[in-house]
């Protein structure tokens, strides 16, 4: 730590705790947070007792299965938060564009698709196994007796002189 910053009373014991409850114990990254090197606070957190209990405490929560948990925990509920917020936010995007004057066929498309996403998908729709049944059944028959199309490529070269009929010559045929 450099002795401009503690004579001018920017580094102290308190803003090295905040520092280190900020970045959950991390020296390099409370080093950064304080914008003095990782030696340097390592060297003042190694001097005193108080800032090496404060760090013992922070590695302690950090190893506890109860932390991990709770860290879980939160990390869903927020998650689950932000989703919800989105999905607000999506429906309101999708309600202007569902709303929205349209020129052409194109945009009739995508107003349409925002109707249905707006209304609900139809993966959210019950449906009858019997009826997945037999889609699924016609599809297999569908695959094993429909006609396979085959295509001929053939490259041709055609050499032409004036005053003489073209010429055609195949180079060759792919299946």
């Amino acid at each position: 730590m450099t002795s401009e910053a503690l004579r001018a009373g920017d580094i102290t014991e308190e803003s090295i705790r905040s520092a280190l409850t900020v970045c959950r114990g991390d020296i390099f990254s409370a080093s950064g947070y304080l914008k003095i090197a990782p030696r340097e606070l390592d060297r003042y957190v190694r001097a005193s007792e108080n800032l090496q209990g404060f760090a013992a405490a922070i590695a302690t929560v950090k190893k506890s299965v109860d932390y991990d948990r709770i860290s879980a925990d939160q990390f869903r509920e927020e998650l689950d938060r932000l989703t919800r917020a989105y999905r607000v936010e999506a429906t309101n995007v999708i309600h202007e564009l569902a709303t929205m004057p349209f020129d052409s066929a194109a945009m009739a498309e995508v107003k349409l698709k925002a109707a249905v996403q707006l209304r609900g998908s139809h993966a959210d729709a019950p449906v009858n196994s019997d009826q997945a049944q037999v889609l699924a059944e016609l599809n297999e028959l569908y695959r094993i007796n429909a006609p396979r199309i085959k295509s001929i490529r053939i490259a041709a070269q055609i050499d032409y002189e004036p005053g003489q009929a073209p010429e055609v010559q195949t180079i060759r045929e792919l299946e």
